[in-house]
């Protein structure tokens, strides 16, 4: 089945997929690290949120650090937050050449993660999807945005060299990921804002295509910020759905988009950490209400919603979409 065939199958709702960070540790008190290192609080989780929220997709832990710390690259872990890289030791080509493309099997956290993917497939019938970093983001961690920016003009082979290296790793966990059996992969690529569109293709886009075109499940890209002027890279990424952030007006993308490629987004996660539950609604049916016409669209938040968002407000949106049918 396509993704779009999914999307349609009840043409009286649409179809729930908010992403949803680090929310459910508050319904089990759990912390980060418990849940990252145990595939049995992993599928306990999962299990709650769909008892919680009643989506779609069953949605994974987001992971998106787990390449760099595979990688061994220093960072500062939060108890109901994701870590986060506080240096990028990967700013010369010697330092990149003491890198190795971990093994998803055997390196690091990856097994762990890889066996959690499998038992939440295992429990459930809905499709598993899962978030993981894009190659120039992860460029960006490993060498630091100044450094990479930098390269671009005075050491473009240290840059291409770091690229094929992020390429290969972010390919060969992906197709791990895809081999336990999860559905839908999205790509997040927040740091390829900061490249301009003419050099968009040999920096994000080729890479972005080679990882998209050795995957057999539905394929997804994130991307924060404008990206007006990179939607028509994105449109020939060849993936199955676009995820758009709120600052984009999704009615006027709707006309560039074709039809067969999902267009998700794009409701505020700051403003929804911030509303009461009836400013929630509000806000979710005149996004709906911008999109009826739209058989591709797919409810959503602009990029993941804040730890300290209310699960009230994550109820009613999803409430919200489930009941506003058209």
């Amino acid at each position: 089945m396509k993704l779009m065939e999914y999307i349609n199958n009840d043409n009286n709702r649409k179809i729930r997929m908010p992403f949803m960070g680090t929310n459910g540790l508050r319904l089990l008190g759990y912390t980060m690290d418990e849940v990252y290192n145990s595939p049995e609080k992993q599928l306990e989780l999962a299990i709650i949120m769909d008892e919680t929220f009643d989506l779609d997709f069953v949605g994974a832990m987001d992971d998106g650090n787990i390449f760099c710390e595979t990688l061994g690259v220093p960072m500062k872990r939060y108890d109901l937050d994701f870590p986060m890289v506080i240096e990028h030791p990967i700013d010369s080509s010697e330092a990149l050449s003491r890198l190795k493309v971990p093994n998803p099997f055997k390196d690091g956290r990856m097994p762990t993660n890889l066996k959690s993917l499998e038992l939440i497939v295992k429990y459930f019938e809905k499709p598993v999807e899962i978030s993981i970093q894009g190659p120039f983001t992860l460029a960006v961690q490993l060498g630091g945005a100044q450094k990479v920016l930098r390269s671009i003009i005075k050491d473009p082979k240290f840059l291409d060299d770091l690229l094929d290296f992020t390429t290969n790793t972010v390919l060969e966990y992906a197709k791990a990921v895809e081999s336990v059996g999860v559905k839908y992969i999205s790509i997040a690529e927040p740091s390829t804002i900061m490249i301009s569109p003419k050099r968009y293709e040999h920096l994000a886009a080729k890479n972005l295509r080679r990882i998209y075109s050795n995957l057999n499940c539905w394929k997804a890209i994130h991307i924060c910020g404008d990206t007006t002027a990179i939607l028509d890279f994105m449109i020939n990424f060849g993936v199955d759905a676009i995820s758009l952030d709120q600052i984009m007006d999704l009615s006027e993308v709707a006309k560039i988009i074709p039809k067969d490629i999902a267009i998700i987004g794009n409701f505020d996660p700051i403003g929804l950490a911030k509303m009461k539950p009836e400013e929630v609604v509000k806000e979710t049916r005149r996004l709906m209400d911008s999109m009826k016409s739209c058989s591709n669209y797919i409810p959503s938040f602009g990029c993941t919603s804040l730890n300290n968002t209310p699960i009230e407000n994550l109820k009613v949106f999803c409430s919200t979409v489930r009941n506003n049918n058209y």
